[in-house]
């Protein structure tokens, strides 16, 4: 482990920060906690749409899974472009789409290189909203879906098979904050490691993946044209590897909202060595109702 006392403290400090009595209410609707990996339990409404577009940076994060132990000297990962799609279908489920492309620059302790730019994995997901929220239970809902193998594991940009995840979420509302806590399983296919020859390929590494979020309420007044602020934060990570490739990291970021556009802006750093040093991500979300374009009124 390393790290955990420093970021341990920035996690309260956010916390503490987030009790702050705000301008506004709690969260009325559901929206991307992006740059937040947690998820809300709550759907999109029905028919409402979220566009994506961002940018990621890592440093030193052990990329892909399965990249053993010691096997790199550096290695600096960037996701650009990334695209996300989010459509609230019925009011109990949102389909969920994202692909990215990569740049990859490392080094292994072997002293060889590698440099690649090319195509990343598509991930599909379903999010089912199980139970509203009450005054004493939170909001109640899973999360399933699989990463699709289109990134190339020759030049260990991905690892070629298919994962699997589900996650049970609760999110509750509290006013001046939001708490979202997702706990489930991932299941990676092992196709061997991406450096080496340290085990065979087959079967699958089965991993406890865990989210816990908090959300402050939004900043700012809610009137027409008004820029709203969000304070987002959460700790992240995988527990239970067969194959080193259990993760825990941090990560603080911004929302800024106005109207129907929002940006956000994000920092990471890990607190175990598989994960990145620190990393960082930006991006924009366009929330709209794709039935009103097609006719025209929006």
């Amino acid at each position: 482990m390393r790290r955990v006392g420093m970021w341990s403290a920035g996690i309260t400090t956010v916390a503490l920060a987030a009790t702050v009595p705000l301008a506004t209410a709690g969260m009325a609707r559901a929206f991307s906690l992006l740059p937040l990996v947690t998820e809300q339990a709550q759907t999109l409404p029905s028919g409402t749409a979220e566009a994506i577009l961002g940018i990621a940076y890592f440093n030193n994060m052990r990329f892909p899974a399965f990249t053993p132990p010691g096997a790199l000297q550096h290695q600096t990962l960037i996701g650009v472009p990334q695209f996300g799609f989010r459509i609230g279908a019925g009011e109990w489920a949102e389909i969920q789409a994202s692909y990215e492309t990569l740049y990859l620059d490392e080094k292994t302790t072997s002293g060889q290189t590698n440099w690649q730019f090319g195509s990343g994995d598509l991930r599909m997901y379903t999010k089912v909203y199980l139970k509203r929220e009450t005054e004493m239970l939170p909001a109640f809902g899973l999360r399933f879906g699989t990463k699709l193998p289109d990134a190339n594991r020759k030049d260990q940009l991905g690892t070629d098979d298919t994962d699997f995840g589900a996650d049970a979420l609760a999110s509750k509302d509290f006013g001046p904050l939001s708490a979202h806590v997702n706990m489930g399983i991932l299941l990676l296919g092992n196709s061997g490691p991406t450096i080496g020859n340290s085990f065979p390929a087959g079967g699958q590494d089965d991993l406890f993946d865990y989210q816990i979020g908090v959300v402050s309420a939004p900043l700012g007044a809610e009137v027409p044209g008004a820029v709203q602020l969000r304070i987002l934060g959460e700790l992240t990570g995988t527990a239970g590897s067969h194959y080193d490739n259990n993760r825990t990291a941090m990560r603080v970021g911004l929302q800024m909202q106005r109207g129907k556009g929002s940006v956000y802006l994000g920092l990471s750093a890990g607190l175990v060595t598989a994960s990145e040093n620190v990393g960082a991500s930006a991006g924009f979300i366009y929330t709209f109702e794709p039935a009103r374009i097609f006719a025209g009124d929006q």
